[in-house]
């Protein structure tokens, strides 16, 4: 496979250089990822956040910092548009939140985002709801294999055709943004009795006018990573969780690069069935004994685990950029194929240890294997972390600062 340097090589720095890129949101850790990515190739990346302190605009490769006003706050689009003119920003790199935020003129920032330009599916991508409907609803059967077992209900009496056989507990009753009768909050509620569903999924519609109803998958969290520009695939990487925050599943917090093809190629044909243009994870549970996987959500953005990528040299925001701007795409799509473990120690491996600790089905042994292994993760030569990427290191100390500053006033507050 190609090599990310064959894509850069083609674009002067001069040219990079002259690009300015707003990437918004730059307290999350995917961001942080996009700003090194970009700075690190040349482009002039401006970074904001409405946090103090946020640790994308504190990043060595961040040209310019802003502490932007709050999405929620009616300033924010006076400050988005100016500076889009006085910094003459060419590009923007969305998160959910940006997206959200700037949902009733989508089609006035739409143009400086390398993503589709149909609000539609722009926004529809944003939900489970909707993103599991269309594949459900779909002639296409390929699309209904590999997906837990699913009911989308469009009001209350669609529950009682849901035929239950082979359903695994706990269910999940889930609502978003999308179909919500007013705001954008998400719902996921985990349901542990199977009468209780009914009760559930009444509940939710009080808030939403579409609900997904879920049963539970087994395994661990693995995703299908893919830059798809104009139909091409211009990037991929894959990667499987070794924690989870919760212990039980969640927050992944060490990871590690692998490759099934089943899975890719499963993860390809949705989003071409989506006709998805943009960076996508595409979200699966894995269940390594059975080889079998079930399809659980598609996060149309830079997903958190970004950092992985570009440790190991596969930079998906400035192939894209490359492309975006300049019409220049690698020869082949350029592939993850280095073995590479990446950790993000505090607050997520720490959350993951402390779910083992508190959890009383964890065997002892168990649990004190896991607090030693979370020392010694620190000195494993192999295991390389999140914030602490070359040129940029002082973002792991700022984070460990501020999360054991936390920690101890947490504490503190305990003990008063």
């Amino acid at each position: 496979m190609a090599t990310n340097a064959d894509n850069r090589q083609q674009v002067s720095a001069a040219d990079r250089q002259a690009c300015a890129i707003l990437v918004p949101q730059a307290d999350s850790l995917g961001a942080v990822a996009v700003v090194r990515s970009l700075g690190q190739h040349g482009y002039q990346v401006h970074a904001a956040s409405a946090k103090p302190g946020a640790l994308g605009c504190l990043s060595a490769f961040a040209s310019f910092q802003y502490q932007c006003p709050a999405y929620e706050d009616p300033a924010y689009l006076s400050w988005l548009r100016n500076l889009i003119q006085s910094a003459n920003i060419r590009a923007i790199i969305p998160s959910e939140g940006f997206l959200l935020a700037v949902r009733d003129c989508f089609a006035e920032f739409s143009p400086l985002m390398a993503i589709p330009q149909d609000a539609e599916l722009v926004y529809g991508c944003l939900s489970k709801v909707f993103v599991f409907n269309q594949f459900l609803q779909s002639a296409d059967q390929q699309l209904h294999a590999h997906i837990s077992r699913t009911a989308v209900l469009d009001n209350h009496s669609d529950f009682d055709a849901v035929d239950f056989t082979g359903w695994r507990l706990p269910y999940f009753v889930k609502g978003d943004g999308y179909y919500a009768r007013s705001g954008d909050q998400a719902l996921v509620r985990k349901v542990g009795q199977a009468q209780d569903a009914r009760q559930a999924v009444n509940d939710a519609f009080a808030h939403y006018h579409k609900v997904l109803l879920q049963d539970c998958s087994q395994g661990v969290k693995a995703t299908v990573n893919l830059l798809m520009q104009d139909g091409q695939i211009l990037a991929e990487s894959m990667a499987v969780a070794s924690h989870e925050n919760p212990h039980t599943g969640g927050l992944t917090s060490l990871r590690e690069s692998w490759w099934f093809e089943p899975m890719y190629q499963d993860a390809v044909h949705r989003l071409k069935a989506l006709q998805w243009n943009g960076p996508a994870m595409v979200e699966y549970k894995w269940h390594q004994q059975s080889q079998t996987f079930d399809f659980i959500e598609l996060n149309s953005r830079y997903w958190a685990a970004l950092n992985l990528d570009i440790h190991a040299g596969i930079h998906f925001p400035a192939i894209q950029m490359d492309y975006f701007l300049f019409g220049v795409k690698p020869a082949q799509p350029v592939r993850l194929t280095t073995k590479i473990r990446v950790r993000h120690a505090f607050p997520a491996d720490f959350g993951y240890l402390l779910s083992k600790l508190k959890d009383p089905q964890v065997a002892t042994h168990r649990k004190l294997k896991s607090l030693l292994g979370f020392f010694l993760y620190f000195l494993h030569p192999m295991i390389k972390s999140d914030l602490n990427y070359p040129g940029d290191r002082r973002l792991a100390l700022q984070n460990t600062k501020s999360f054991l500053m936390e920690l101890a006033q947490s504490c503190l507050k305990k003990l008063s």
